[in-house]
């Protein structure tokens, strides 16, 4: 067994530049879900993971960047970017009334 595998086996959570590294717990962590449901997304990628002999490890980094990418955008930011993509376009806008 290669040194890094028997550190990682010996600490499972690793802190590398603002970024930890570690197993399903980690991923339990931060995203709140069932260890059955990160298991079932990490089949189907859905879930961001890396895979060393079987085990699957999780990047604190990725977990929360994936968190934010499912960001829903409020309507009021929906309307500024319309307004920014037409204006770029040069055509005139109506504006709703409210």
């Amino acid at each position: 067994m290669s040194e890094l595998t028997a550190d990682y086996t010996q600490a499972p959570d690793r802190t590398l530049e603002n970024d930890r590294l570690g197993g399903i717990e980690l991923a339990m962590e931060i995203t709140g879900l069932a260890k059955s449901t990160i298991y079932t997304m990490a089949s189907e990628g859905l879930i961001p993971f890396m895979k060393q002999r079987k085990k699957l490890y999780f990047s604190s980094r990725d977990l929360y960047q994936w968190i934010k990418d499912g960001k829903h955008k409020t309507l009021q930011e929906m309307e500024q970017e319309i307004q920014r993509h037409l204006s770029q376009k040069s055509v005139p806008v109506a504006t709703p009334n409210r």
